[in-house]
């Protein structure tokens, strides 16, 4: 098709098309100003909390995530449903989905997503190398597993867990019956502890037609669980950016897949690559494509699940590094900066929330360059002078 008729098509699409997101925080947010800079028809977004992060560039609809009425007052607003955070209610999604509302990923995707275990087994299934596990019941489930695989384990939550809040390392048979407290009474999987060389990201887009587009391959460093800085592109092998793009590419295939995903790898130090888990929606690993690549995560995610072609995801840069603003108190939010910083290389995004938390997400800071070293030394003084 000439380039011309396609962009009018496309554009014509994007004009009459509302959106709809449920969850309006920093993702929502981010998602919502993606959606206006393409000159989508609308922008609504569902979330409880008062002047949501996303309210100050979309409409709010007041609302739990998982209340089968609110969702069903945003889909009458929207032709199209997608989310930015996976708890929520994916039978009411199903019910919406089988009354003919078109919700992306799907609900049926976001069951197996939710649902850590699931996942893995999905993936596994599909020949996907993930890391060992299994299912636990009881004590003696994890100490079979300590027979296999030694020491240490992770003992981890089928369902709810992020940023760490659902797991819990077993160092020797003394920590056993302390993870299953810690993790309370829910339904558990023991995995095998790595000895790991890197975590990796990489965020993939797919769109009805079954095309897709992957963005480089990135470094996630994390602390206490949390990914604290993104390092792109990865300081990997050319072979191993081929090799996590193909993995991912196939995992989202196997899905069936429609919007943007993130894909979080393991690298051992003998340098084989283990999918870890799967994020259906926009992930802090892609924050930096803001600025660093010619398309955006949200524009992409956003163009896929309006079933459009997928632009080109290069880095404008030879380097970038995203660093998450993560709160240091529990308190009031008050953004300040104690000194000047580079604007030509150094982007803020803070995300308005009122009140901030320890380790609770408050904004990140993308910083774009030559070499990956310095970029790195950049981010980490700009985020020296930024206290909220």
């Amino acid at each position: 098709m000439n380039t011309a008729v396609q962009h009018t098509q496309e554009l014509a699409v994007i004009t009459r098309t509302r959106i709809g997101i449920i969850g309006g925080g920093q993702l929502g947010l981010m998602i919502s100003e993606a959606a206006r800079k393409l000159g989508f028809a609308s922008v609504v977004v569902l979330d409880p909390t008062p002047e949501c992060p996303a309210s100050t560039v979309a409409e709010q609809i007041m609302g739990s995530l998982k209340d089968p009425v609110a969702l069903r007052q945003l889909a009458k607003r929207a032709d199209i449903l997608t989310y930015e955070i996976e708890h929520i209610n994916t039978q009411a999604l199903q019910d919406l989905q089988a009354e003919g509302v078109k919700i992306y990923p799907s609900p049926e995707l976001l069951a197996i997503i939710q649902n850590k275990f699931e996942q893995k087994e999905f993936l596994a299934r599909h020949g996907i190398s993930v890391v060992p596990y299994r299912s636990v019941s009881s004590p003696h489930d994890i100490e079979q597993a300590a027979q296999e695989w030694d020491y240490p384990l992770v003992l981890k939550a089928k369902k709810d867990a992020y940023d760490g809040r659902g797991n819990a390392r077993i160092n020797g048979p003394d920590d056993i019956e302390k993870a299953r407290t810690k993790l309370g009474d829910r339904e558990l999987y023991v995995e095998k502890c790595l000895d790991l060389d890197k975590e990796l990201g990489i965020m993939i887009a797919r769109n009805e037609r079954g095309e897709s587009s992957t963005f480089p391959v990135v470094e996630m460093i994390h602390e206490r669980d949390i990914c604290l800085t993104v390092l792109a592109p990865a300081p990997i092998s050319a072979t191993l950016q081929a090799e996590a793009q193909k993995m991912a590419s196939e995992s989202i295939d196997r899905l069936e897949g429609i919007g943007i995903f993130g894909v979080e790898m393991f690298l051992d130090k003998q340098g084989k690559l283990w999918l870890n888990e799967i994020a259906p929606r926009p992930h802090n690993s892609g924050h930096y494509t803001i600025e660093a690549c010619q398309t955006s995560q949200f524009e992409q995610h956003l163009r896929a699940i309006a079933n459009l072609s997928l632009p080109s995801t290069t880095l404008l840069y030879p380097a970038a590094v995203m660093e998450n603003i993560l709160g240091e108190r529990n308190g009031s939010a008050n953004v300040q900066w104690s000194r000047d910083y580079d604007h030509e290389h150094v982007f803020p995004h803070i995300y308005g929330k009122r009140e901030t938390k320890i380790d609770r997400k408050m904004g990140h800071i993308t910083v774009v360059g030559e070499d990956l070293a310095t970029v790195y030394k950049q981010a980490k003084e700009a985020r020296a002078t930024l206290s909220i």
